[in-house]
Formats: structure tokens, C-alpha cells, sequence
């Protein structure tokens, strides 16, 4: 592999939300660094598929910039004035944003910065560099969209963090009858297979969800608005979800759970959806609505557990989640375990890697981004704080180095 390539301050791995948050902070300090992004999708994207009407779960002054810089440029404020819409979302009286104009938002910064990124891009591995004694340099391994291989040096890292895989929610699906005629969906998909689903059709359909997040939510109270569609049923490990038990002197005891401390964080369902009040009683109205107007022939059911093989058996479609084969970041660093003491957790959307003493250089450093943006639901609300964090430490590092080569500073420490 050819290593012609300049040294950047800071290399970005992807160019989501935590990453477009970096190159605002970038731009707007007093002393902008060199800092490339590299994504390895072929343009910028974030959880397409927004069901209509459906909103972030925090409020637009969590947007990119805000909480760092109220006076930003990247605001969502600014981003609505540009869009001629700020009079409108005012009148609107809804703090929260809809998640497709959020996206657009992120879209709408992305795009100022296309000149740093580089879409196509995967990084496929990073090693130390600088030969003998302390790590002064990253060499950063990318492959192209044409499956070549270079090198890019960097002096500093940030890349997802592994913890986003608590994100993600187990595979519960464990039998489906395919030669019965059955069909999976995901939930990335429903949106554009919506029209197919709800058909209008002899027989109707009985339609599965299986699935603990957000939009598995979203995606059953959107199926109980049709009236064409059969029973409905849903296959969750949401509490938020649980219906009310038919009242008894009988009553089973709770399942015993592990203290959270001690559960997988891959199995860790949250017990509350956003707006939920609102959402689980629109699923209910909408579900006894369904079984009133068909006389009881198709009614909702709700299955709190995680074995959806009796509860499915009789669906012609399956909606379900899946674990998405997301870039991990964790497998990049396997060469650096020789290094690093552990990770500096610092506030919800920020890890910084600690290394041994002497092993790295002190400008030498290693972040771990996180938007923990739940499939598009929300962002860390700290994310403008905490990249702006990265970028002063980078803009230090950048001076310190700058007044050590014009020979400048002598130091002494006592």
C-alpha cells in the first residue's frame, strides 16, 4: 500500500450526526485544523424511512450547534430561516421536530461540507506510526469504492463507538413457516413495501410485528389505521407495550430479571417509547376500533416476550426488526490492544481512549463518537458540547506542535 498521502489533524470515521457536529465546531474555532471525513456510503443518508408525522424525541435546541454555540450558523433555527419555514414551526406549537425535516436539517449542514468528505470510503484497519518509541501518528487504512487500498496518516482518530450496538435489538424470530407462504419485512423496508401490505384482498392479511424499538411501534400503530388488514399482532419485550391482565386472585409473578449491571446490553429493550402516552393509546383505541367494526373477527394482540414462533404462526407477513450490518468500529483497533489502558467516558455522546504512559504521544489521540440516535429518534443531547471539546484539544495540540517546531518554547517543570 502507497503512502502518499498528506497528514490530517483529525480523521473522522463516517459522517453522521456526532461527525457533521465535529466539522461545525471545526469551522467555527478560532483556528480551524485539517480534518478529513471519510463514509463509506456513496452520499450522506440517516435512517431513511420516516413513517409521516412522526417526531425526534427531544426538543430542536439539541440539534448540532446549539447547546456550543447558540449563535451558530448550523443552527436549527438558522437552517429553518433558510428553509423560510421559522414563522411556520413557531405556529406549529411542537417543540419536538418531525424526524423527516430533522433529517433534511442534517442534510442541509452535510452538505456544507462536502469538500472534506470523502463518500465511498471504508476504513478497514489503523496501526500506530512513527517507529520506534511513542506513537506519533495514526496510519489509517482505507479502501475505496474501486476496492483500493491506501493510507492516509493522521495525528488524531475519532470513530463510532462500539457502545451504539446496545442500539441494536436481538433477532426474536425464531421460526417462520416460509413453505406456508409466509413473508418477512423488515423495518427498514415497510415504508416502501406500506402500499403492498395494506391492499385491498379477498382474504384479509394477518399481519406480525416483532420488534422492541421505536419505530416496530410506530410501524403497528401505522397497520391498526388500515381497515383492510386481519388481526394484528405484536411480539415485544417493551413493557410500555404491556396490556392490561384480566383481573384475578391467580396472578403469575414477574419473570425474574437480571440487575442491569449485569444484563447484555445487546438485550436491553427500553421500557418507555417516546410520546407514549399518546402512541400506546392511539394503538389501543385504534386496536379495540378494529375489533368493534369487524364484529370481533380481527382484533389486536400484544405478546410481551421474546419467542415469536406461536405467536406468528398464523401471520402472512412479518414485520421484524433485524440487526443491521452497521460499521463496527471496535474490529479497526485489534492491533492497538498492546496500547490502551481504557475509555474516558466523558458525558452521553463522547469516549476518550486512554493510552499507557509513554506508549502515545500527548498530541496523539483517539475518540469514540456516539450519536445514540436510537434508528433516528433522537440525538445525545451533549453531542454539540462534546465535539467541541474534540476540536479545542485538536486546536492545543495544533499550537503546541506549531511553537515547538519554530523553536519557540523552552519549558521547564519543577
Amino acid at each position: 500500500m502507497a503512502n502518499s498521502s498528506p497528514t490530517y489533524d483529525l480523521v473522522c470515521v463516517g459522517f453522521g450526526p456526532a461527525q457533521i457536529a465535529t466539522a461545525i465546531a471545526n469551522r467555527e474555532a478560532r483556528k480551524s485544523c485539517n480534518v478529513l471525513f471519510l463514509e463509506r456510503k456513496p452520499s450522506f443518508s440517516w435512517h431513511a424511512g420516516h413513517l409521516a408525522r412522526t417526531r425526534m424525541g427531544a426538543s430542536f435546541v439539541y440539534d448540532l450547534a446549539t447547546i456550543r454555540n447558540p449563535r451558530s450558523a448550523f443552527t436549527y433555527v438558522n437552517y429553518l430561516l433558510a428553509r423560510d419555514r421559522l414563522v411556520e414551526f413557531a405556529n406549529s406549537d411542537r417543540l419536538n421536530p418531525l424526524r423527516l425535516e430533522f433529517e433534511d436539517y442534517l442534510r442541509w449542514c452535510a452538505e456544507q461540507f462536502k469538500d472534506q468528505v470523502r463518500y465511498g470510503n471504508e476504513v478497514v484497519g489503523v496501526a500506530p506510526g512513527g517507529g520506534e518509541g511513542a506513537v506519533g501518528w495514526w496510519n489509517v487504512a482505507v479502501k475505496d469504492a474501486n476496492g483500493k487500498t491506501s493510507v492516509i496518516q493522521a495525528r488524531s482518530i475519532a470513530a463510532p463507538s462500539p457502545s451504539d450496538k446496545r442500539d441494536q435489538t436481538p433477532q426474536v424470530l425464531t421460526n417462520v413457516d416460509f413453505l406456508a407462504g409466509q413473508r418477512i419485512v423488515s423495518v427498514d423496508d415497510y415504508l416502501s413495501r406500506r402500499s403492498e401490505i395494506w391492499e385491498r384482498r379477498e382474504t384479509p392479511l394477518n399481519v406480525s410485528v416483532v420488534g422492541s424499538g421505536q419505530k416496530a411501534v410506530e410501524i403497528l400503530d401505522d397497520l391498526l389505521a388500515c381497515p383492510r388488514l386481519g388481526n394484528i399482532t405484536m411480539v415485544t419485550e417493551n413493557q410500555a407495550l404491556a396490556p392490561l391482565r384480566i383481573l384475578g386472585d391467580s396472578a403469575e409473578p414477574p419473570s425474574p430479571q437480571l440487575c442491569s449491571i449485569w444484563a447484555s446490553p445487546a438485550s436491553t429493550q427500553k421500557s418507555t417509547v417516546t410520546d407514549s402516552p399518546a402512541l400506546i393509546q392511539s394503538i389501543y383505541g385504534r386496536g379495540y376500533e378494529k375489533q368493534v367494526a369487524s364484529k370481533g373477527a380481527f382484533t389486536l394482540r400484544v405478546v410481551i416476550g421474546s419467542d415469536a414462533t406461536e405467536a406468528c404462526s398464523k401471520a402472512d407477513i412479518i414485520v421484524s426488526e433485524h440487526v443491521a450490518n452497521k460499521l463496527s468500529s471496535s474490529g479497526l483497533f485489534h492491533g492497538l490492544d498492546a496500547l490502551v489502558l481504557g475509555c474516558r467516558q466523558k458525558g452521553e455522546s463522547l469516549e476518550e481512549v486512554q493510552f499507557k504512559r509513554g506508549a502515545v504521544s500527548a498530541n496523539c489521540r483517539m475518540w469514540l463518537l456516539s450519536a445514540h440516535s436510537e434508528g433516528g429518534r433522537s440525538l445525545a443531547k451533549d453531542i454539540a458540547q462534546r465535539t467541541g471539546e474534540i476540536v479545542r484539544a485538536l486546536t492545543l495540540a495544533v499550537d503546541d506542535e506549531g511553537r515547538e517546531r519554530n523553536g519557540t518554547v523552552i519549558a521547564a517543570r519543577i
